[in-house]
């Protein structure tokens, strides 16, 4: 008898849904994979015509490489592609929601914008590329939330340095989501 967890994760594959209720690590890669797969499959359709992805997203953050590279599918996609907060949206997390098309969050729903973690080992100088490293990523980190929020740089450099937790009222005014789903037939 089939495991029923995956044959719901296949029901929702088929209705173009990802539930991503998990750390981002490198297993989450095969988001952008299906949203490369949804496109083929609409090759020749109008954009607009075009059925939405939904990533629906409940995450406390994971690995920025992995979100950068499914950041960089959904601004190829052209097929629309929806984030959907729920829960909560931390780091990682947070940077996937502001990448959708159309971005939702549900009334209750928490993000965190932060400076994130990093570590190195090794010799001095390797650590030091490290550092070099750390440092670009931030300043990329920081030019994608100013591009994709309303937050301006003044209230980024005031909050970065922190865990900056934030509401669904306010993610809305910042910019980071676009409407709080008070409708359950706006995300169906």
């Amino acid at each position: 008898m089939p495991d029923p967890t995956m044959v719901e994760y296949y029901r929702r594959l088929k209705k173009r849904e990802i539930l991503w209720n998990d750390d981002i690590s490198d297993a989450t890669i095969d988001i952008a994979l299906y949203i490369k797969k949804w496109n083929s499959e609409d090759k020749g359709i109008a954009p607009e015509e075009r059925k939405p992805i939904k990533i629906f997203i409940n995450s406390d953050g994971g690995s920025v490489d992995t979100v950068l590279h499914i950041i960089d599918m959904i601004h190829l996609s052209k097929t629309p592609i929806y984030t959907i907060g729920m829960g909560r949206v931390y780091s990682a997390g947070g940077l996937l929601l502001m990448a959708g098309h159309k971005r939702y969050v549900f009334p209750h729903t928490s993000c965190l914008i932060h400076d994130g973690s990093s570590g190195a080992i090794g010799s001095i100088g390797k650590m030091l590329d490290n550092l070099e490293f750390t440092k670009e990523l931030e300043k990329r980190m920081k030019e994608y939330i100013l591009s994709s929020t309303r937050i301006t740089e003044e209230v980024y450099d005031q909050n970065y340095r922190r865990d900056w937790f934030l509401f669904s009222e306010e993610m809305i005014v910042l910019g980071i989501a676009d409407e709080i789903v008070t409708d359950i037939d706006t995300i169906l």
